[in-house]
Parts: structure tokens; sequence; C-alpha cells
């Protein structure tokens, strides 16, 4: 079953810069390619919560690779049936 995704004002902030850097930086392809990935990683994290590494310090916060430059951060709520994405870093 499919978990719901919920994005913290701060995750939601980070894309959100990303992409406003993208937008006055990059080809909007560049803009394209991370929202498609974006969506592939999010489709797999719904199915299989745990495909993403934990992070070495906090345990259940898995760290989740978009691309090259950028990664989420979230967690996972399983008597909620939630993720929670808690950040989105841009890793250039």
């Amino acid at each position: 079953m499919a978990l719901k995704i919920f994005w913290t004002p701060k995750a939601d902030r980070g894309l959100n810069n990303v992409l406003a850097y993208l937008d006055q930086n990059c080809a909007s392809i560049e803009i394209l390619k991370l929202e498609q990935n974006l969506k592939v990683l999010l489709d797999l994290i719904r199915r299989y919560p745990e495909i993403c590494a934990e992070t070495k310090i906090y345990k259940n916060l898995h760290k989740g690779l978009i691309d090259k430059n950028n990664y989420i951060i979230y967690i996972v709520h399983p008597k909620e049936k939630l993720i929670e994405i808690i950040n989105f870093k841009g890793t250039a």
C-alpha cells in the first residue's frame, strides 16, 4: 500500500530555492529533469519507504538522492501511513 507524502515548510522552501536557482541559471530542461527525477523517487518511496539508506546520525531518518546535485531527507511514520519530507537540499 502506498503511503501519503507530507512536505514540511522547510522542505518546500528548499525545493523552491533550488527551482528558483535553476530558473535563473540553467535551461528549463534542467527543471524538467529535476521534476521527473523527484517524481520517480517519491513514487518509489511511497511503495518502498525503507528503500533509501538511513542517515548515520539518526535512526529512521532517510536520505534519498534525486540526482547528483539534490537530495531529500525524510522520516517514515508507519502508524500514520505517512512519509514526512523533512528537508530538500542541493549539494552544489
